[in-house]
């Protein structure tokens, strides 16, 4: 059959035929559950072996049983085409729901520390939307592209209305305090020594430790250990477990600070050039503006009383 190998993909109805059949164990039942007949599965499923160039199903003996290449097949195929029949139902649900529906991306750490703990109150606020969060770490992401409100941290640009500059600080657990001595008015000098958790060297938008001494007024020391992560919220969970010092983005900790979960230790650091900027696809919607509004309102609100009183001058 290998001089009648067609390149190309085969067609959807022929994979599903064949998932079908080798699923119910015979071209009857795959027919009944297509709601087609017998022989349309049957020509579906030689199609798919010209198409692969194997033959798939051992059609000897009176029974249907597929070959070892069509049960690896079948194995290769099945959950993608479970995963392509539920994002089609997931589609047409969306389609037929008359609820707006805003799609909104921030970078993960934003997404997962910030917006995520608030989306329960950002629902109740937009009442009968349906709000969907990705979370990407890049601007040139197509999901970006299309989102209808966009919150992304980066250098600061021209044309952006809403814009909250960065402020960045130490933090560690309590337990990692306690155990090293530590307090909110303690020099760098004293920890800069220890453990350190730090973002992705190759990602250029996040201040490092280096920049971070430099801006603080610190001489930087290179720590003997200093452990990388290519996502703040990992970072910011292995600091809650008391692996190290991480330095804390406000207001990505604040609620963490307030919970009593991580502790700053000082001093905070501002730079005006970067920061996160929020920033809607469609400038006339009146129910995206009261999004903007929302969230605009939020980042801009002092810190909580629990924040206030651990949070570093």
């Amino acid at each position: 059959m290998a001089e009648g190998f067609r390149e190309g993909l085969p067609t959807l109805k022929a994979l599903v035929a064949f998932e079908a059949a080798v699923r119910l164990g015979s071209l009857s039942a795959a027919a009944r559950a297509l709601s087609t007949t017998q022989p349309a599965i049957s020509q579906r499923i030689r199609g798919l072996e010209e198409s692969v160039g194997q033959i798939l199903f051992d059609r000897g003996g009176g029974g249907l049983r597929p070959t070892r290449e069509g049960l690896r097949f079948y194995d290769e195929i099945a959950p993608a085409l479970k995963t392509l029949e539920g994002s089609i139902e997931a589609l047409r649900r969306r389609a037929a729901s008359p609820r707006p529906r805003v799609l909104i991306t921030a970078d993960f750490g934003f997404a997962h520390l910030w917006l995520l703990p608030r989306l329960a109150r950002l629902e109740a606020w937009v009442e009968g939307a349906e709000l969907e969060v990705v979370a990407v770490d890049r601007r040139d992401e197509p999901t970006v592209r299309v989102a209808d409100i966009s919150i992304q941290f980066d250098e600061r640009v021209g044309g952006v209305d809403r814009f909250h500059a960065e402020r960045v600080f130490p933090v560690c657990s309590p337990s990692f305090a306690e155990r090293h001595g530590l307090s909110v008015d303690a020099p760098p000098s004293t920890w800069s020594a220890l453990p350190l958790l730090h973002m992705d060297r190759r990602n250029p938008r996040w201040m490092d430790w280096r920049r971070w001494s430099s801006l603080a007024g610190h001489a930087h020391v290179e720590p003997g250990r200093l452990f990388s992560y290519n996502n703040y919220p990992l970072l910011i969970a292995a600091a809650e477990a008391g692996e190290g010092i991480a330095l804390g983005w406000s207001p990505l900790v604040d609620g963490l600070l307030g919970e009593g979960r991580l502790i700053p230790l000082g001093p905070t650091v501002t730079r005006e050039s970067h920061g996160y900027a929020v920033e809607m696809r469609h400038a006339d919607s009146t129910l995206l503006r009261r999004i903007v509004d929302w969230v605009d309102a939020e980042l801009s609100a002092p810190p909580s009383a629990g924040d206030a009183m651990t949070r570093p001058p």
